[in-house]
């Protein structure tokens, strides 16, 4: 969906819309049912009575789409051309076929600073990487291994730290290390909310950074059938995308609806403004299918995944000898390199294999609260193929298996407020084989008690949580046919409270503290070898602690309908026992070459940031947006910086939109990026090569809607790195061998039916 709107004259921006939202079925009025205009990406919780209320809209066409815990949703198009009263009855619910993601949303993160992606920025970044699309929040950052993996950092902090919930269920993965970009196709998404801070105790004790929720559309509850084709073609690396979705709901068969999904995607060598990066294609096959049947007080939901990729590893960071590893490293070019375009995927590369089965039930009691289950298994497998082609076998076959549960009383609207509580377990087990060492076998299980409360009195809405996990941690060797194991045990509590003050009915402040806990991971403790993935040598500590933070934030939110938009965050994170990667020289030399080495240790850290972002509609056809992201981090043990942390950075915008014969709703969007220089550098940790220059990108992008006949058909052109600027990035584990890739014209289409 486009997210411009068909404008009236500039004089009409000062519409006033409001009235109120009911329960049909006994004119009640609902407090905290949420408000949308959908274009605009408006939201208003109404108060008590029900009220709702946006100012300064200009004339236009609107979808307005208004949700309540206990009530179906409604959406509504509506053209709005003067002052309007609108007010709502919203059927009550027996069958709501909702996530539980939303439903956890509503309760326990009421007070967490969160942020959705606007349909705009999804439609734009259709086609590209999870890592890649969840940049355009505010605040966070990605962490590359080349050109083609990107996983996500929030506030500093990436990999076990950040919780990904796919549809309601936490992707559980060979997640560990920083080549292992997450297994969830996007195009499943119609929804993306990034959790800053740790407040997700929903979903585990371990999200210090935060949590991102990938949520679908739910499944139609209208008999019909529907279906929608994507494209998109990436001129760098010559990478085109096919994806495609059906859905319906048989007027035989009222009661049950499903959907399936599927999406194709080839890219070849990444080239940099000077030279092609060999072996940097990929190869992805994704589906995904899901079915619910919705009956009185029941509802049940069943939903599969597989994701499948083949990722070339960039040939020019696997080095035979230690003298060539430093000249590749000093070298402005790589030395070791064929400047060619391919498709062709050859050693060193990895392909990966996520099997995701979910079962989701729900049943509502006679006093309107309910009970959630979900039952989930996965199965990930990673084969990871040297650069010598020794046998034709991968050198490390990495297989893990996780089956999650969770049991939840969940509360819908009390005069004792909401809230929920549940217990949620898991059991994991992990294999290897293959010529060399990664990580032992171990096998893993977690149990958890949770519960939660929210509170609206006057213009506070306060909730909190609490919640205790019990991990235990067994790991197997076989040394020469001797076989042995060692137990590892962790427990701890964590918790939540926030607050939210309504200071004006545009002004808000979200106040926050959480306190969680992180166990090490069994790479963060055992490895020790070549990860072939980020070329490097990586060497783990057992005697590892557990990490314990201490998380406060802090947000003010203006909004003034269309015309403006202002959000300040204000975050501290103090963690006890930090585990940290650090380089450590000099480079390991290995019968596979000579590689940098890098060390986990153990200190206690500080992390201090702000937030901004602003948004302003001009007029009916301009609007403009700037946003900065700093961080400060430090080791409280060296009284120094930490190493491996996001550079600061400052964003701005303008769009234009505009209408033709042939043009709807169309935009162009002018974005400027500015990476300053990571200058927060520690003094007493040795890197391979310094922190490159700070770089400033340009982007463009054009979106419009063309309508033949009774189908509208949505196009778009993007130009990322317009002026094909050449630089590297201190967040990318390649920069020691390469430049980040140049201009890329990216075209998509997107066809509903």
């Amino acid at each position: 969906m486009v997210l411009s709107t068909s404008f009236a004259q500039p004089q009409k921006c000062k519409i006033f819309l409001s009235g109120v939202v009911v329960d049909a079925s006994n004119n009640a009025p609902l407090d905290r049912a949420v408000v949308e205009i959908r274009e605009l990406g408006l939201k208003f919780i109404t108060d008590l009575e029900g009220h709702y209320h946006f100012y300064n809209l200009c004339a236009g066409n609107y979808t307005l789409v208004v949700n309540h815990i206990s009530c179906d949703s409604i959406s509504l198009k509506t053209q709005i051309q003067r002052n309007i009263i609108k007010n709502f009855r919203l059927p009550h619910s027996f069958n709501e076929l909702e996530t539980v993601s939303v439903s956890a949303k509503k309760d326990i993160l009421l007070n967490t600073i969160k942020e959705e992606l606007s349909n705009k920025i999804i439609d734009a970044t259709r086609g590209q990487s999870l890592g890649e699309i969840l940049k355009n929040v505010n605040g966070v950052a990605v962490l590359q291994t080349g050109s083609t993996i990107f996983k996500p950092v929030i506030h500093g902090l990436h990999s076990q730290r950040i919780l990904l919930v796919n549809n309601g269920v936490r992707l559980e993965s060979q997640q560990w290390g920083t080549d292992h970009a997450p297994e969830i196709d996007p195009f499943i998404a119609d929804k993306f909310t990034v959790l800053k801070g740790a407040g997700a105790l929903r979903y585990g004790s371990d999200a210090i950074a935060g949590a991102v929720l990938i949520e679908p559309k739910p499944l139609p509850k209208q008999t019909g059938k529907n279906a929608e084709f994507n494209s998109t073609y990436f001129s760098n690396n010559r990478q085109y995308v096919f994806n495609g979705m059906y859905e319906a709901s048989p007027l035989n068969l009222p009661e049950l609806s499903y959907r399936v999904q599927a999406t194709y995607k080839k890219g070849g060598n990444a080239r940099t403004p000077d030279y092609w990066l060999y072996n940097t294609g990929l190869e992805e096959f994704n589906y995904s299918a899901t079915v619910g049947l919705r009956k009185n007080r029941f509802n049940t939901e069943l939903f599969f995944s597989s994701f499948q990729t083949s990722l070339g590893i960039f040939m020019g960071a696997h080095i035979g000898n230690l003298t060539d590893l430093q000249n590749a490293i000093q070298s402005s070019k790589p030395t070791q390199n064929i400047d060619q375009f391919s498709y062709d995927i050859v050693r060193p590369r990895q392909s990966v294999q996520h099997y995701t089965a979910k079962s989701k039930s729900q049943y509502w009691l006679p006093n309107d609260h309910k009970l959630n289950l979900i039952v989930s298994y996965q199965s990930n497998s990673r084969k990871e193929y040297d650069r010598a082609l020794l046998s034709p076998r991968p050198e490390l076959d990495l297989n893990i298996t996780t089956t999650l549960v969770d049991l939840n009383y969940e509360s819908v609207n009390t005069k004792r407020g909401q809230y929920s509580f549940g217990i949620n377990a898991m059991i994991q087990e992990n294999v290897w084989t293959g010529s060399r060492f990664f990580i032992p076998n171990f096998r893993a299980q977690n149990i958890a008690l949770y519960a939660t409360q929210a509170l609206s009195i006057h213009n506070w809405v306060l909730d909190g949580g609490v919640r205790y996990d019990f991990r235990t941690q067994t790991i197997f060797r076989n040394n020469n046919d001797a076989f042995s194991s060692s137990k590892r045990t962790f427990g701890n509590p964590s918790g939540t409270v926030g607050a939210t003050y309504k200071i004006t009915p545009n002004l808000r402040w979200l106040i926050n503290s959480a306190f969680a806990w992180r166990a090490p991971q069994v790479n963060e403790l055992y490895i020790n070898g070549l990860h072939h993935g980020t070329a490097s040598f990586e060497i783990g500590d057992p005697n590892l602690k557990s990490e314990k933070a201490l998380n406060f934030s802090s947000q003010l939110k203006y909004q003034l309908d269309s015309s403006w938009q202002v959000d300040l965050t204000l975050y501290n994170n103090i963690i006890n026992d930090f585990i940290n990667m650090n380089p450590s020289t000099p480079a390991t030399l290995t019968l596979r070459g000579a590689y940098p080495t890098f060390k986990f240790i153990q200190t206690n850290a500080i992390l201090r940031g702000l937030d901004f972002s602003m948004q302003k509609n001009i007029n009916a056809h301009f609007s403009t947006g700037a946003k900065t992201a700093f961080l400060w981090a430090t080791d409280r043990k060296t009284n120094d910086w930490l190493i491996q942390m996001p550079s600061n950075r400052v964003e701005g915008n303008i769009r234009y939109t505009f209408n033709t014969a042939l043009l709807k709703e169309a935009s162009i969007d002018l974005h400027l990026l500015h990476i300053m220089q990571q200058t927060r550098i520690p003094q007493n940790i040795p890197d391979y090569l310094p922190s490159p220059a700070a770089y400033n990108l340009v982007n463009l992008d054009f979106n419009t809607d063309l309508i033949f006949g009774k189908q509208k058909v949505n196009v778009g052109l993007s130009v990322i790195n317009l002026l094909n600027e050449r630089y590297r990035d201190y967040m990318n584990r390649f920069r020691y061998f390469n430049d980040e890739p140049g201009r890329s014209i990216n075209l998509r289409c997107n066809i509903k039916i």
